[in-house]
């Protein structure tokens, strides 16, 4: 790469960096916006709960902390759900990015080995030929553990819903 194509890069790496802050911004809004809606139901939940104690009416306090319980459940799972989709965007949006950079350099590399190739002794091919392959193998293995990374939050996401499911389903 020489200096005007790396300039380049530089500016398109920070335009990008400009544009993920701002979808972080828009993540921990949406965060932030899941966190009041869940503070809402809570506050408006002890409210109910308060007053039906201050009337000493303890039956209907009693179904109202039934009915909190199982609610509770139902919001935590969709809650749950909220986030880890807003984390995932967030998560598939920088891995894309970090393979596009990651091609880049490869790319760099290779057209850098294939002009030294051309300048180096007889045996320089070879070196060339082990450096490629290194980072197409690198390559390989971001997108492999990017697979797995994914397959992993899946099952962990599978194994909460069926806790959540199981410990709503054992109360009723």
């Amino acid at each position: 790469m020489d200096t005007k194509e790396i300039q380049k890069w530089q500016q398109e790496k920070a335009k990008e960096l400009f544009d993920y802050s701002h979808k972080l911004l828009d993540a921990a809004k949406d965060l932030g916006a899941h966190h009041i809606a869940e503070m809402e139901w809570s506050m408006k939940n002890a409210m109910d709960s308060a007053k039906s104690a201050a009337k000493n009416d303890l039956e209907k306090l009693k179904g109202l902390q039934e009915d909190a319980t199982k609610e509770a459940a139902k919001r935590a799972a969709t809650y749950q759900k909220k986030v880890k989709s807003v984390l995932k965007d967030l998560g598939e949006s920088a891995a894309d990015e970090t393979e596009k950079h990651l091609e880049k350099v490869r790319s760099s590399l290779v057209s850098w080995l294939e002009d030294a190739e051309n300048k180096m002794p007889s045996h320089a091919d070879k070196l060339s030929k082990v450096v490629h392959e290194m980072s197409t193998t690198g390559q390989k293995m971001f997108k492999e553990g990017r697979k797995i990374v994914n397959q992993v939050a899946d099952t962990a996401e599978k194994n909460i819903d069926d806790l959540v499911k199981k410990s709503s389903g054992g109360k009723k």
